[in-house]
C-alpha cells in the first residue's frame, strides 16, 4: 500500500516542479512591464502598476494578446537612437504572443516590427523581466563576427 502512495506523491510533486520551470505559463509574465534598459537585443523590463502611455513598455494578456508602447521604428530598435531616455513618446500597438517552449515566446506586432520576433525569457521574477531576442542561424553567425571584431559582449 505504501509503494503506490509514494509513487502517486512523487508524480504529483514531479509535475508541480516541471510546471514551475515553465516561465511562459508563469502568472508573473502577465503584468505591465516598463522598458528599463536595452543592451544589444536584451530587453530589461521592470514591473509597473499601470500601463503608462508615456514610456516604452509591454503588457502580456492571458488570451495571447499583447499591448506594446513602442517606438515608431519599423526595422527593430536602433541602439543609438531608441534608448528609453532618448525616445520620443511611444505609440500604442496591439499584437499577439504565443508560447514556443518553456522559456521562449514569439511576439508579433503586425503594424510595428520593432518587437516582433522570438525571445528567450532569461529572467522573470516579481519585479524584473529580461527578454533576449533570438535570431536565425545565419544572422547569429553575422552577429558573432561583428561581436568579435568590435569586442561586443552578448
Amino acid at each position: 500500500m505504501k509503494k503506490p502512495m509514494y509513487a502517486v506523491l512523487f508524480s504529483i510533486f514531479s509535475i508541480g516542479f516541471v510546471k514551475s520551470q515553465d516561465r511562459t505559463s508563469n502568472p508573473l509574465l502577465l503584468q505591465n512591464w516598463k522598458l528599463n534598459k536595452l543592451d544589444t537585443y536584451i530587453y530589461t523590463y521592470e514591473v509597473q502598476d499601470s500601463f503608462d502611455t508615456k514610456t516604452p513598455g509591454i503588457k502580456f494578456n492571458k488570451n495571447g494578446k499583447v499591448t506594446g508602447n513602442l517606438s515608431k521604428a519599423t526595422s527593430g530598435y536602433d541602439i543609438k537612437t531608441d534608448l528609453p531616455s532618448k525616445t520620443p513618446k511611444p505609440e500604442r500597438y496591439l499584437g499577439s504572443w504565443k508560447k514556443v517552449s518553456d522559456s521562449t515566446i514569439a511576439i508579433s506586432f503586425s503594424s510595428n516590427t520593432s518587437m516582433t520576433g522570438t525571445f528567450i525569457i532569461s529572467k522573470l521574477n516579481s519585479h524584473e523581466l529580461k527578454l533576449k531576442k533570438v535570431f536565425s542561424a545565419d544572422i547569429e553567425k553575422k552577429l558573432d563576427s561583428i561581436r568579435r571584431t568590435k569586442d561586443i559582449s552578448y
